[in-house]
């Protein structure tokens, strides 16, 4: 017996032995570390499915639940247990539109949407969802499944739906798609507002059954409010029978100026054929002033914690209100302040009536009447008495009192009903009895006691 030789044999069965050994043990290794990848991998995908924004719910290939996701039961009130093995159209009760359409998934392999969905849950609550129905396909191209995704639009639509109440359609969802911050604060920027007026609302109040003057300042504020969107201003609020409308705000808008003026014109231009109507039908035949005023405004959400009120604030604003005031001692129907008409000058048909300072302000401004834009050409009879008025204004900032009033008449004789050359001639007349300080002492500027 060859002892080296036997020595040598049990020598290497052990060596392969051990090497066997080894191999099962890091094979072992190999696939304990696999599961635990495979487990960290799972409980990853179930961490971030449930940490998505997005409700995420798949089915088997009969359209029952198979996975849902921690968003998907919070917005549908149903838990993972609840939801498992049930078929998905089960999560959308009364709603046949939705399972015709999970039928259609599974049947034909296609992406169906829905959007802007309305969902009654069983718990009564409703909710506004899109609704994005995904075929799941295998390697053979066969479908197994569906992915539903959901976004929840609720919060959305309710911003939007009440933002539709102050600013045209296409800026409610501009706003709500940035996600406008409903949170109180403000800030300053350049801005337009303009305030409106029935004149003489509250006379025709006493003549007319307040019914019959309800439908018809609703008529009113529905037709105004629509030019207002027109020109993308925001409806800030009616008072009484007052309009409020705010230009460059929250959207910012770099022209605000010419639209808050072409909202102006459009308004007075309406209210004419509403004055038509209402006269053949025995109505009051209403009219309006206008005052738009541009300067810079604190503007933002300027309520409390009780109540949200966006708006703006400032000695421009309040300008704004007087301007519209001021029509009513004038006789004009819509008046600019100063920086308004700077910037719409080169746009629109405007004649400068006064220099004036009005009641609570101390620095005097220059007033205009915006008469037309200029797509709508004047008459040469028109160009004229303007001429004349400019004329017979610079006569009176000379105090040539005469002059003046002979400019002024010969614009009555153009438009006899003139208020702006009426109340410059009868201020010559006063001016003569009881003259202004010397012109050298004398800045032109009329101080206004009333609003």
């Amino acid at each position: 017996m060859n002892t080296e030789s036997t020595t040598s044999d049990i020598s290497n069965d052990s060596d392969e032995s051990n090497s066997l050994d080894d191999f099962y043990d890091n094979l072992q290794d190999l696939v304990l570390n696999q599961a635990k990848k495979i487990l960290n991998m799972e409980f990853y995908t179930r961490a971030l499915l449930s940490s998505l924004p997005l409700a995420l719910l798949a089915t088997d290939e009969i359209g029952n639940i198979t996975t849902i996701n921690q968003t998907a039961e919070r917005l549908l009130e149903i838990s993972q247990k609840q939801a498992k093995g049930k078929p998905l159209w089960q999560c959308f009760p009364n709603q046949p539109d939705i399972e015709k359409v999970i039928q259609m998934t599974l049947q034909q392999g296609n992406l169906f949407h829905m959007g802007s969905k309305k969902i009654i849950l069983f718990s009564g609550k409703s909710i506004i969802v899109n609704l994005y129905f995904q075929a799941l396909l295998d390697d053979e191209k066969q479908i197994y499944g569906i992915l539903l995704t959901m976004e929840d639009m609720t919060d959305y639509a309710l911003l939007k739906n009440a933002l539709k109440q102050y600013v045209p359609a296409s800026v409610s969802e501009m706003i709500a798609n940035d996600k406008f911050p409903l949170e109180l604060g403000g800030e300053q920027k350049e801005l337009t507002v303009l305030f409106s007026d029935l004149i003489g609302f509250t006379s025709y109040s006493e003549k007319f059954p307040p019914e019959d003057m309800v439908k018809l300042l609703s008529e009113y504020f529905n037709e105004m409010t629509e030019k207002i969107f027109e020109f993308n201003g925001t409806l800030k609020e009616y008072v009484g029978d007052e309009i409020m409308a705010i230009f460059g705000a929250p959207v910012e808008q770099m022209n605000h100026a010419h639209k808050a003026c072409s909202a102006g014109l459009a308004m007075k231009q309406k209210l004419g054929q509403l004055r038509e109507e209402w006269t053949n039908q025995g109505k009051p035949p209403l009219r309006a002033r206008v005052g738009i005023n541009t300067g810079r405004m604190l503007v933002g959400n300027l309520g409390s914690r009780y109540r949200f009120s966006y708006g703006v604030l400032g000695d421009h604003v309040n300008l704004g209100s007087r301007l519209e005031g001021l029509n009513n001692l004038y006789g004009t129907e819509i008046l600019l302040g100063e920086n308004t008409a700077d910037l719409v000058h080169d746009a629109f048909q405007l004649r400068e009536i006064d220099h004036v300072k009005v009641k609570g302000r101390q620095q005097p401004v220059r007033i205009y009447e915006l008469i037309s834009d200029e797509s709508t050409p004047l008459s040469d009879k028109d160009n004229h008495a303007l001429t004349l008025y400019a004329n017979g204004l610079k006569s009176y900032r000379l105090q040539l009192w005469d002059q003046a009033i002979e400019h002024f008449n010969n614009v009555l004789e153009i438009w006899q009903n003139d208020g702006p050359a009426k109340v410059m001639k009868e201020r010559c007349y006063h001016y003569i009895s009881s003259p202004p300080p010397e012109k050298d002492q004398w800045d032109g500027v009329f101080q206004h006691i009333q609003k």
